[in-house]
């Protein structure tokens, strides 16, 4: 699998790519959101990389809908607790098994 990254450092670009890749991922597992972007990692540990998609940004909450993450909208935009820069999110939605084999 060829490595998925936006380094545009667009937020609403980023979130586009998003959008066109998200079918090349199997089932998402957790977003990592740092300082230089958002990490979507799936099943598999392949991880998509969007450059510029932070905390602060709105589209930082419509990633999370899309890719069906549990989170608090009042904190989304909080910086993390601890020494980590990075703010974790669960993926809880989950599809049918095989969804994505269907035609």
């Amino acid at each position: 699998m060829s490595e998925l990254r936006y380094d545009g450092g667009d937020p609403a670009r980023a979130l586009a790519y998003f959008r066109e890749r998200r079918a090349d991922m199997r089932a998402l597992r957790r977003v990592f959101v740092g300082p230089e972007g958002t990490t979507v990692k799936d099943i598999n540990g392949e991880e998509m990389f969007l450059e510029g998609l932070t905390l602060g940004q709105p589209q930082l909450e419509s990633l999370l809908k899309l890719a069906g993450a549990s989170y608090n909208p009042s904190t989304l935009h909080d910086a993390p607790r601890g020494r980590s820069p990075v703010k974790e999110f669960e993926i809880v939605k989950q599809d049918p098994w095989g969804h994505d084999r269907v035609l």
